[in-house]
């Protein structure tokens, strides 16, 4: 949080009213406004601004606790487009909003999390990396993954879920978010209940492939290892290889395609290129699936896939009582109970702060803020 003796001290000797910062800053009133009460944090980019017009230091202006590691985040976009600088900045902001939590996050563990010693890209390295999370789990290298299994593993680990209504049309991290603070090694996993179900198990294991390294491997290149890591870990080497072998000697490949999707919780994207990527490795014919024509009608056909939230909970309008509770039911997620302690060790409601850190609306968050008051303030 800000240090704000120290800024409201400042601004009196400049002279600076809350108008005037924010002018300065190229930020709203209202937003300054916020920052003053305590109810939202600059982002980096603005805690520089504001640095730079108030002539103070960042580990100043952050109650003089030195200037902790940035958070570490990573996503993509839709269909796997890289983020913008614009859609980074937003998600370093829900970092470092999911940051203050942390002291309000219950845990019982003393064990750091089990973590991938030396992450490669290697092809031998991720298999074996995924055969092994199969292997502490008890499941087979053809068994499918189910996903109550994945959700254990992220607990396991450690990782704080934290499931969101980002909506259909949300612009941005559409479907999850993965957040690493190094001072305290905790990782966040942000979702959208909004994706398409098909892919939900994907996107489950692709974090799970960044909790798992820690982060070490970033950019790009994280999202390939992890991207390889879920495919590897959903439906390995041994499961496509017997797949290939099934579908190019059906009449019906895509159907059979489809079948193993199924079979597997996955989505059928993730199958051809299992068994296509086998195919690459043993020398022998693809499945010939992945076509341009194939893509179209994939994507001309996304909106009849139900989204997480209706395939768990039967609607794609959840009322707050069945997001809260049933989120904690399914994915023991902490988020909410943390997000109510710091409002009641704030003195109050504060929406603001609840938008900043799951990326919602103000309207949406004002109505958290006060359910989260009246049923989950202990």
């Amino acid at each position: 949080m800000l240090n704000l003796k120290s800024v409201q001290a400042k601004m009196a000797e400049l002279g600076l009213t809350q108008a005037a910062v924010a002018e300065r800053c190229g930020v709203s009133k209202e937003a300054v406004s916020n920052w003053l009460s305590g109810e939202s944090i600059p982002r980096p980019k603005k805690l520089r601004a504001l640095s730079e017009t108030l002539g103070l230091e960042i580990d100043v202006l952050t109650s003089g606790e030195g200037v902790l590691p940035s958070p570490v985040v990573a996503y993509r976009t839709k269909k796997n487009r890289p983020a913008s600088n614009e859609a980074l900045e937003v998600a370093s902001d829900v970092a470092c909003h999911l940051r203050e939590l942390v002291p309000f996050i219950q845990s019982c563990s003393l064990f750091s999390p089990p973590v991938l010693q030396s992450p490669s890209l290697e092809e031998d390295y991720i298999r074996c990396a995924a055969q092994q999370t199969r292997q502490r789990i008890g499941i087979s290298d053809v068994a499918p993954l189910t996903r109550e299994q994945l959700i254990g593993l992220h607990r396991t680990f450690g990782s704080i879920l934290v499931p969101v209504l980002w909506g259909e049309a949300k612009f941005g991290h559409e479907n999850a978010l993965s957040v690493y603070l190094p001072e305290s090694k905790t990782s966040f996993v942000v979702f959208s209940l909004n994706a398409r179900n098909d892919d939900f198990n994907y996107w489950l294991a692709h974090e799970l492939a960044h909790c798992y390294t820690l982060h070490a491997i970033q950019g790009d290149d994280g999202e390939a290892f992890s991207e390889r890591f879920a495919q590897e870990l959903l439906f390995p080497h041994a499961a496509a290889a017997a797949a290939l072998t099934d579908i190019c000697s059906s009449p019906s490949r895509m159907e059979r395609a489809q079948y193993y999707a199924e079979a597997h919780d996955i989505s059928i994207v993730t199958v051809i290129r299992q068994v296509d990527r086998v195919a690459n490795q043993l020398g022998v014919a693809s499945s010939g699936l992945e076509t341009d024509e194939f893509w179209e009608h994939w994507n001309a056909n996304r909106t009849n896939i139900p989204t997480v939230g209706h395939a768990l909970f039967g609607t794609e309008k959840l009322d707050l009582a069945t997001y809260v509770c049933e989120c904690e039911r399914v994915f023991g997620t902490p988020i909410f109970q943390a997000l109510a302690r710091w409002q009641q060790h704030e003195g109050g409601r504060s929406p603001s702060f609840i938008a900043a850190a799951l990326n919602t609306s103000l309207e949406d968050a004002v109505e958290l803020s006060r359910y989260l008051v009246t049923h989950c303030s202990h």
